[in-house]
């Protein structure tokens, strides 16, 4: 029970420094998004708002590359989600720059929409108007050279370590502009933030990141999505459950 709320106490720092820390670069942001040439020195402000936040709190990250990625390359990266964490992950511990493409109601939350009206894209999925502009949407940042991370379970699963079945987008995607999906395993977050209560029983302590080899869907041809988010499952799902030892 003193266990319980000690965690929920730690929660409960975690997110005060999470809102501290933005409100203070809030002007930075502000000025950086302002034009598309500095949306990368945006993202690496965001990558500095999260290792500043880790470290007040304790979280420690370490990241694993299966095989260095190509920075001048555009890729579709497409992580597992068990805890809001995970958006502190991929944009912490990973250096390539990206896009995030999420659910519109994060668009909705007063700290994440400054991001969601410039850099990254948000997705009604309750809407087919909604999901077709998304797709549209990241099809031209993809294009145009922005590489985009996607979580396709569309949503935190429920049951770790049970991952929701994928959405075909993102492998679409990828299939259709001849592009590298990299699937990355985050095997430690559901631990650090577990998900389902108002006030979680968080921790701190370690975050891993396995960021798998590039897979090329150059030779793919459209109807090939689904073997190629099949493969991608199979492949974090793997990986989740050797570093859990489950």
């Amino acid at each position: 029970m003193i266990l319980t709320a000690l965690k929920k106490l730690w929660s409960i720092y975690f997110f005060v420094w999470f809102i501290v820390i933005f409100l203070m670069l809030y002007p930075l942001f502000k000025v950086l998004l302002s034009k598309k040439k500095w949306y990368t020195k945006a993202h690496s402000l965001r990558r500095f708002w999260g290792k500043t936040l880790m470290w007040l709190t304790g979280l420690r990250g370490e990241t694993t590359y299966e095989e260095p990625l190509d920075r001048n390359k555009t890729y579709v990266f497409t992580p597992n989600h068990f805890s809001y964490f995970d958006i502190v992950s991929v944009n912490t511990q990973m250096a390539h720059f990206f896009s995030f493409m999420a659910k519109k109601e994060l668009a909705n939350i007063p700290l994440f929409r400054i991001f969601f009206k410039t850099l990254d894209l948000p997705v009604d999925r309750k809407s087919k108007d909604g999901a077709k502009k998304a797709y549209y949407d990241a099809y031209r940042k993809l294009s145009q050279g922005t590489s985009l991370l996607n979580f396709p379970e569309g949503g935190i699963g429920p049951q770790v370590p049970n991952m929701r079945k994928f959405k075909l987008g993102p492998f679409k995607l990828a299939v259709e502009l001849g592009l590298d999906i990299v699937p990355i395993t985050l095997p430690d977050n559901w631990k650090r933030l577990p998900c389902g209560e108002f006030v979680p029983a968080g921790s701190p302590g370690l975050m891993r990141m396995y960021v798998h080899r590039p897979i090329p869907t150059k030779n793919l041809k459209q109807g090939d999505e689904l073997a190629l988010s099949d493969k991608v499952y199979a492949i974090i799902e793997k990986k989740f459950n050797e570093l859990n030892g489950l």
